[in-house]
């Protein structure tokens, strides 16, 4: 079929489009044969439109997976990178006027070329000195070893007597001893009265469990490989194995959930360390949790952490419901730093969690990474805010820098934040101000400018007191290694195992901030809690607390 100028027709080979194309076809067809040619033009605009917006937003989502699966997992953008990026915003946004003087500039250069400067002569770089081996730890054990001449060359080639020694050559070899069980036979002592038979007593018992056969050694160890090395219990029993002792994961998991009930103490302490703080790192991440009566047999569970006092305190939900969310913070009225999350808006606001606005403290570093990421889109204009909040982070830096005591050190941050950090930060908020209406709405910028400009309020109020930080890091530092563990033994198999999973990480990651070695105090807290240790003395477990008293003679190198 042709098409005239009477009777335009669309052609397109009906066998090269689906059916519902073919419809699409009929209709702008119809349009076109009743002279609609503008409101036609407008129908397939919008269309080409509508395709490229959602073309452009799965481009970006294959970049974003892309990235996660095989890119760089930090924020951090390199003065070099961020320096070029800028460089080339400011070229393109020379005006034309100024292009031409330039142009006339240079052709004037051309007729008179100036004479080229002599160039310099290089130096040499400089050698880079040796720093040599670092000296081993002294409080390692060591043995030593005699290493002898060999028996023929003992006598002298030129008399035949025998040689004296006159010195040693002395050197240091660092080995390693693989773990090893031993066994402790345990005798208890008895008594009785030899005159009348009466009066028999038995000693008590060292062991950690009644009825069972674990030492103290050995369930930290399972606490402290399962929850700071995230080692899944069937991987450990192989471990044993090759140590030559078999232990099934059943038998594993039996001590391991009896070494955390223990702990559940010392973790209540640990959170009443945390909320007594006033300033608390509040986050939370899923954690896959066997249920029969969720679909698939398995339910998406919380994992929260908050950090502060030196410590922190893991808490677990069954879901993200609010009301079950809130019970994390429970009667807290103090400052609360978080990453600005729609669903902590339900937490603190509707459930009798008394966390007033004014003490709600935003994330700088969520700010940076959306920016970040849409710089990676491809997007340059991103280089602008990164480099705003690169120098305010350079600020941070700086005074971590120095040699200060806490209460100097506040003082000194807040100083340098009002002199150099709030100026810049008044000139992103002019920036994002200036563009917010230029951008395409949901883009990646967009997502960024929204996101910045909604917890601008917040992020602002980081820079009222010295004490606070300016991000959210020490909480996703502490989720790091339940996303690790989580990895490797992918569930937890009830609520109740949830719980135990909060308790131990609460406890071993309150080693961690801490410089505590986790073997080395449960060893000794094991032991002591199994014991009897008084209930109002909890607060001598702390792993701070503990180091002060038991770590150095615990443990002189105690390091987490």
């Amino acid at each position: 079929m042709q098409a005239t100028a009477s009777n335009p027709t669309v052609s397109v080979a009906q066998g090269d489009l689906p059916d519902d194309l073919r419809e699409v076809q009929a209709v702008l067809a119809s349009m076109l044969a009743r002279g609609e040619g503008e409101r036609l033009l407008d129908v397939v605009l919008t269309l080409l439109a509508k395709v490229r917006r959602d073309n452009t937003q799965l481009s970006l989502r294959v970049q974003e997976l892309l990235r996660a699966l095989y890119g760089r997992k930090s924020d951090k953008v390199s003065s070099a990178q961020l320096a070029l990026v800028l460089e080339s915003l400011e070229l393109a946004s020379e005006s034309e006027s100024e292009s031409e003087s330039e142009s006339e500039s240079e052709s004037e250069s051309e007729s008179e070329p100036e004479p080229e400067p002599e160039p310099e002569p290089t130096k040499p770089p400089p050698a880079r000195g040796r720093r040599g081996r670092q000296p081993l730890p002294a409080h390692l054990p060591r043995r030593r070893v005699e290493v002898a001449v060999a028996p023929a060359e003992r006598v002298c080639e030129t008399c035949g007597g025998e040689k004296a020694c006159f010195g040693h050559l002395t050197s240091e070899i660092l080995d390693f001893v693989p773990g090893r069980f031993e066994v402790v036979e345990e005798r208890r002592e008895k008594l009785a009265c030899r005159a009348c038979g009466d009066g028999v007593v038995v000693a008590d018992s060292v062991k950690v469990r009644e009825k069972g056969r674990p030492g103290p050694g050995l369930l930290a160890d399972l606490v402290v490989s399962k929850f700071a090395d995230s080692l899944p219990l069937y991987r450990q029993g192989q471990r044993y194995a090759r140590l030559g002792v078999e232990l099934s994961s059943s038998t594993l998991g039996e001590w391991n959930a009896f070494a955390v009930d223990l702990l559940a103490p010392v973790a209540g302490a640990l959170r009443s360390e945390v909320f007594a703080s006033g300033y608390v790192h509040a986050d939370d991440t899923p954690l896959r949790v066997l249920d029969r009566d969720a679909a698939n047999g398995v339910k998406r569970g919380h994992i929260w952490t908050c950090v502060g006092g030196g410590a922190v305190a893991f808490s677990y939900t069954p879901s993200w419901h609010a009301s079950q969310a809130a019970r994390v913070l429970g009667s807290y009225e103090g400052f609360v730093q978080g990453d600005g999350y729609a669903g902590d808006e339900a937490v603190l606001e509707g459930h009798g969690v008394l966390v007033p606005e004014e003490r709600r403290l935003g994330c700088l570093m969520h700010v940076r990474s959306k920016f970040v990421a849409a710089l990676q889109s491809g997007d340059a204009r991103a280089a602008v805010p990164i480099a705003y909040l690169k120098a305010v982070y350079e600020v941070e830096r700086s005074v971590k820098a120095q040699t200060l005591s806490a209460e100097t050190f506040a003082i000194e941050r807040h100083q340098q934040r009002q002199i150099a950090s709030v100026p810049v930060l008044e000139q992103l908020r002019q920036w994002l101000e200036e563009n917010a209406s230029k951008l395409v709405p949901k883009t990646p910028l967009s997502k960024a400018v929204v996101y910045a400009q909604n917890q601008w309020h917040r992020v602002l109020r980081c820079f009222s007191d010295g004490r606070f930080e300016i991000d959210n890091g020490q909480a996703e530092r502490q989720l790091r290694v339940v996303a690790l563990g989580r990895k490797n033994y992918l569930f937890a198999g009830s609520d109740e195992g949830a719980e135990r999973i909060a308790i131990a990480y609460t406890v071993v990651g309150s080693c961690r901030l801490a410089g505590v070695n986790p073997y080395t105090y449960l060893r000794d807290v094991l032991t002591k809690l199994q014991g009897g240790w008084p209930h109002k003395q909890l607060g001598e477990l702390i792993p701070a607390r503990w180091n002060e008293r038991d770590g150095p003679e615990a443990s002189p190198a105690a390091s987490a």
